[in-house]
């Protein structure tokens, strides 16, 4: 894998990412997605998907703040990203939380078009069937690895459980992802970001290795906001922008090592 490569592609081309975005985040979302080198549209009216969906590179649905209106869009976003062929990444924000939500996700789901399903531990074991270990959009388990090739088989998606270590599971391919900050988790939004990001991967390389690479760049991103900003929550999400942005080809032609295939 060459993060940088894919870095360099994603700078050239800017690829346009739609997003179907929980309120909440919808900002850090679309920042990050700027910050990361490609273009971000916020459409939610069912009257322009089909439009822009046609044009987007890459199309990331986030059920976070959900409402019959996003349950309609998204689930007619997910036909036209089959449609067109268009790259989808579902972040089932909340999932365990309500039975709302994961009607939802299981309809985006049953469409056969998401091609990476990527949640915190606790959102990917909802998902999975082991209820009760879902606090809301944060995570009370450390380690999901164990469904990701269930739930990846499943729906025939690459699946990312986030955590201190990301897993990203593919079939029986598997890779761990280490690094990153503390601080992700005392920002509102930081797992929404990384969704924007790894979008953004998806629309110039194949699932499996966009969802690793883009995990890598994220963490790396998070460490260098993490020693501007200190121990200082508010500081380090200014931080993560400008250490997206600054990003540098030179800075990922070493993260390669810290993606580590389980099962090749």
């Amino acid at each position: 894998m060459n993060p940088a490569e894919s870095l360099r592609l994603i700078r050239e081309r800017r690829p346009l990412v739609h997003h179907i975005m929980n309120f909440v985040a919808m900002n850090d979302a679309a920042n990050a997605t700027l910050a990361i080198g490609a273009s971000p549209i916020m459409a939610l009216a069912e009257e322009e998907l089909e439009e822009i969906a046609s044009a987007a590179d890459a199309i990331y649905i986030n059920i976070g703040t959900p409402t019959p209106l996003l349950l309609s869009s998204a689930l007619k976003l997910a036909r036209l990203a089959g449609s067109y062929g268009k790259p989808l990444l579902l972040d089932p924000v909340g999932v365990g939380a309500s039975s709302f939500r994961r009607k939802i996700a299981a309809e985006v789901l049953s469409t056969g078009a998401v091609r990476v399903l990527k949640g915190n531990a606790g959102e990917m074991l909802a998902l999975a069937g082991k209820g009760g270990l879902s606090r809301g959009v944060e995570s009370s388990v450390e380690e999901a690895y164990e469904p990701l090739e269930r739930l990846s088989k499943e729906y025939g998606v690459v699946a990312v459980s986030t955590g201190k270590t990301d897993y990203v599971a593919y079939g029986s391919r598997l890779a761990a992802v280490m690094g990153g900050s503390e601080l992700f988790r005392l920002i509102t939004g930081s797992g929404c970001m990384l969704g924007s990001v790894m979008t953004s991967f998806l629309a110039v390389q194949e699932s499996f290795r966009a969802a690793a690479e883009a995990s890598a760049a994220f963490k790396l991103a998070g460490e260098l906001a993490e020693l501007k900003a200190g121990r200082n929550p508010g500081s380090f999400r200014v931080e993560l922008l400008n250490a997206l942005h600054s990003l540098h080809y030179r800075d990922l032609e070493t993260l390669a090592e810290r993606i580590r295939l389980l099962r090749p």
